[in-house]
């Protein structure tokens, strides 16, 4: 294993570890009992030691931007199509000078793409994929406001635009409950309200879905809650991540969460504080605390097999694959760039083939999942940080969306004594500083 991989701390649960050891060392079963069975049935390795806590060698600090200027050519593409207008502001004023986006995914049925940008605002188009390339822009066909910054969003699961029972979002904003948009009228449909020990309502963080007990889970300061989707209101069950009596534990933000197809009740969550959770059961049982990023994490995805998890973070340039079969060790690193503290997605092909990521210089990079060392996918996608990144569930389409908060020290510029402050900034933000908030959506070549 090369240096790169090797700097990773694990904070396991040693008397939950030995348990598994022992049931995978026994004769299995012809039926499952508990996740952990499951997760030893991956030919996961232990410490045999008492001490709960492996440290391997230090990581050197990498240049990522030397790493891409060593990139010496990048494919040129053309877009076959750019959602522009619906992003920018009527009116620019001297606090919001522009809008830009955050985020966009596709539909699980692929014939609608929902967008996140700073106005609070959720957009659904509905693109003609088997039209594609189009000259034109287009609007959204629905408008979803929330009234606060949206901290995440997520399409139902089965979302099938055939049938309207199925067509729902789920968005989160901040000092709002959760809530159940209908992807058809855009109306409220239901709340999903967490509350704090003051009886304080709180915002959730992130979202996930457990699709076998149809739960619907979220992420807090240091506490996870579950609801369910069918009977809105109140949690049905919370779980502290952060418990000092308990030799591990994981503290901060609960920003990321991601559930392992191939175990039940099994998930993984990241935290602002730099770590990853492993969850072995619904019911909040942690098996292993993961540290390897420099950064918050800000985005983690399951492989289908469930053999592996990956993970980005912010102002952190490596995507991390963690192997589940023996918890602690990186099966590879992928090298982007990431820059800010703005969360930068990335996805795989329907196959599980390739791994393709935004970067904070615009780029757009893919490789082959098996081969970090040389992208096998790099062009320039937009002349600002492109952000989100979705590729299409049944066509070889590629989505992503650009733009990032700006902020009046990114340039260096001067005031005279006479001049009016509010004019200033206003100057500032809409003519000196360049943008591009936008969605493009790309042929996928790999």
């Amino acid at each position: 294993m090369s240096a790169t991989e090797k700097k990773r701390t694990s904070v396991l649960d040693p008397f939950l570890l030995q348990s598994i050891t022992q049931v995978f060392s026994q004769t299995p079963a012809t039926v499952i009992a508990s996740p952990s069975d499951l997760l030893a049935q991956l030919s996961v390795t232990t410490p045999t030691t008492s001490s709960s806590i492996e440290i391997i060698s230090d990581l050197p600090q990498l240049d990522l931007l030397n790493r891409q200027n060593q990139l010496s050519s990048y494919t040129k593409q053309t877009p076959l199509l750019t959602l522009n207008h619906e992003f920018q502001l009527p009116t620019p004023t001297p606090k919001r000078s522009s809008n830009f986006l955050k985020g966009c995914k596709w539909s699980p049925d692929g014939l609608c793409l929902l967008t996140n940008s700073d106005d609070n605002q959720l957009r659904v188009f509905e693109v003609p994929c088997d039209r594609l390339p189009l000259n034109e822009d287009l609007n959204a066909v629905l408008h979803l406001q929330e009234p606060e910054l949206i901290y995440d969003f997520q399409w139902y699961p089965y979302m099938d635009s055939s049938q309207s029972d199925t067509c729902f979002i789920f968005s989160s904003c901040r000092d709002n409950p959760v809530h159940l948009f209908d992807a058809y009228t855009g109306q409220v449909r239901a709340s999903y309200k967490a509350f704090n020990h003051l009886e304080e309502l709180v915002a959730a963080h992130s979202l996930g879905f457990e699709l076998q007990s149809g739960r619907l889970y979220c992420g807090y300061d240091r506490i996870i809650r579950a609801f369910d989707i069918q009977r809105p209101g109140p949690c049905i069950g919370q779980w502290n991540t952060f418990d000092k009596a308990n030799n591990i534990y994981q503290s901060g933000i609960i920003s990321c969460l991601s559930f392992n197809s191939q175990i039940p009740g099994m998930y993984a969550a990241g935290s602002y504080a730099k770590s990853i959770g492993i969850y072995g059961d619904m019911n909040g049982e942690l098996i292993a605390v993961l540290h390897g990023h420099v950064g918050g994490i800000t985005h983690i995805q399951f492989s289908p097999d469930g053999n592996q998890l990956y993970s980005g973070a912010r102002k952190d340039g490596m995507i991390l694959c963690w192997d589940m079969r023996n918890l602690g060790e990186i099966l590879h690193t992928f090298q982007r760039h990431v820059g800010t503290n703005q969360r930068i997605y990335f996805d795989f092909d329907p196959s599980f083939t390739t791994l393709v990521t935004g970067n904070s210089n615009g780029h757009v990079l893919g490789w082959d999942i098996n081969n970090p060392t040389t992208p096998t996918l790099d062009f320039l996608a937009h002349n600002d940080c492109t952000n989100g990144i979705s590729i299409h569930p049944k066509k070889p389409l590629l989505a992503t969306s650009s733009g990032q908060r700006r902020f009046a020290g990114d340039i260096p510029v001067t005031m005279s004594e006479d001049e009016d402050e509010e004019n200033f900034y206003a100057e500032l933000n809409v003519k000196k500083i360049p943008r591009e908030n936008c969605v493009k959506i790309w042929p996928f070549i790999k």
